[in-house]
Formats: structure tokens, sequence, C-alpha cells
């Protein structure tokens, strides 16, 4: 059954994506798909569910389901449940995409970033300073560091796809957080990103930024080598 609606889901996604299914169009019946692809509801049901959970349909209870709108929550949507659901050892793979992705925001924050984001940076900044110790509440304030300078790059794009690698991010850096000295360095290294975007420097807070996620980075290879199965 798990193929047969798979193969259902490749065959509609690729009419949503050619243009043949479009936004606010409604989909056809569970009858009539089950008739066009030869198959139970059960599997339709299935394939409709996956569509779904991709952020290509919004069901509309007692009317149908519907080609969904494109929408940037949509995406966070879609990269969250990639994110969550990939293993374990495909953290550091996480770690180089974003690598790449926060050090162009951090370049772009430091030109685009108003006092109000900024503000909202060394307020995490408090709470990681208070929460040294609590796992989840300092890596919770660390994200939000990293999620107030996407938004201040003002690239909505850059803001959306890093807010869906939130819930990973948190969840395995809370697990594998270091010792005291761990959080001291990780706190030295963000206020070196924040005073680069403060002093408004794109190059500095972008080196700044890279340097701190290598770090990090290396952290995690360090871990990995001490317990394999990790």
């Amino acid at each position: 059954m798990a193929h047969r609606s798979s193969e259902i889901v490749k065959a509609l996604e690729k009419e949503i994506i050619s243009g043949q299914l479009v936004p606010g169009q409604r989909l056809p019946s569970e009858e009539k798909l089950c008739t066009r692809y030869n198959s139970s509801r059960t599997v339709i049901r299935e394939a409709i569910q996956q569509l779904r959970g991709r952020g290509l349909l919004r069901t509309l209870k007692g009317s149908g389901s519907y080609i969904a709108d494109p929408s940037l929550e949509n995406l966070a949507d879609a990269i969250t449940t990639y994110s969550v659901l990939t293993a374990a050892d495909s953290y550091l793979e996480l770690m180089d995409f974003r690598i790449v992705l926060e050090t162009e925001c951090a370049r772009l924050a430091a030109h685009n970033a108003g006092e109000k984001i900024i503000e909202t940076m060394k307020l995490a900044m408090k709470k990681m300073s208070e929460s040294k110790g609590d796992r989840h509440r300092f890596c919770s304030a660390d994200i939000a560091f990293h999620l107030a300078i996407a938004a201040g790059s003002k690239n909505n794009l850059f803001a959306t796809v890093l807010s869906g690698l939130e819930k990973r991010s948190i969840e395995y850096a809370t697990v594998n957080r270091g010792d005291n000295h761990w959080y001291d360095c990780v706190i030295e290294t963000h206020w070196e990103i924040l005073n680069a975007i403060i002093d408004g420097d794109g190059e500095k807070a972008a080196t700044a930024m890279k340097r701190h996620l290598v770090l990090s980075r290396r952290h995690y290879v360090d871990l990995e080598q001490l317990d394999p199965v990790k």
C-alpha cells in the first residue's frame, strides 16, 4: 500500500508543479481518484495525507482537498518535518548547511537589522548567560539568537528555512551540549557576532558567524568520535 500511495503522490505532485493543478483548485473526489488510479480509498487517503504533509494540499472539513497556495509557512513546515525525520548521523550535514546559510544571514543583518532586532539578540544573550547549565533553556535562547539574525537579514526565505531547522537544532544541541567551558565559549562567540552586527560590519559579522558554527561543528565531530553510536 505504501508503495502504491507513493506512486500516486508523485503523479499528483507532478501535476501540481507543472501547473496542471493550480492553487485554489479542488482536488477530484476520493471516488474519482480511486477510479483514476485503480486504487482503494485507503491508498488515496494515504496519498492525500502525504501531500498535505508536504504543504501541497489543504483540506477543508466538509468541502474536500484543495491545492495549497504557495506560502513560506508551508515551506517551513516541510523543512521541519524533513529535518526531524532524518537520521541522527545527518546532523553534521545540517551544520554544514547552516554554516553557508547563516554566514550570509549575519552579513546581511549587519546592514539591515534595526534596533528592535538588535534588542532581541541582546535579550537572547542575557537568557543564555542566565541559563548556563540548563541545557534546554540555553539551547532555546541560543537558537532564538540565530533566528533573530535571520530575521534581521530581511531575507524572508533565509529566515523561513532557518526556522524550519529550529526544532531539530534544539533537540540535538540539548542532548549534546558540552560542559561549563563550552557554555562560555558559545557565549563569547555569540558576542563577537552581535558586536559586529551592531557595528554594521558585514564582513566581520560573517566571519564571526562562520567561526562560531565551525567550532560548534567540531564539537559535534568530537562527540561522534567519542561515542560512534550517537
